[in-house]
């Protein structure tokens, strides 16, 4: 049985790797984002004119 000092870790380790798992997908899509931002503003400048 774990006892709650265990359970904290392992509810810590759970935490933490969840974060992680966040900040790397953020990190992967930000370039993705950046690139698809820059087209719209494109072709809504193309649009305006």
């Amino acid at each position: 049985m774990l006892t709650i000092p265990d359970l904290t870790l392992l509810f810590m380790g759970v935490v933490l790797s969840l974060a992680v798992a966040l900040i790397w997908m953020l990190h992967d899509l930000e370039p993705k984002l950046a690139r698809l931002r820059s087209r719209s503003d494109r072709v809504s400048r193309d649009r305006a004119e």
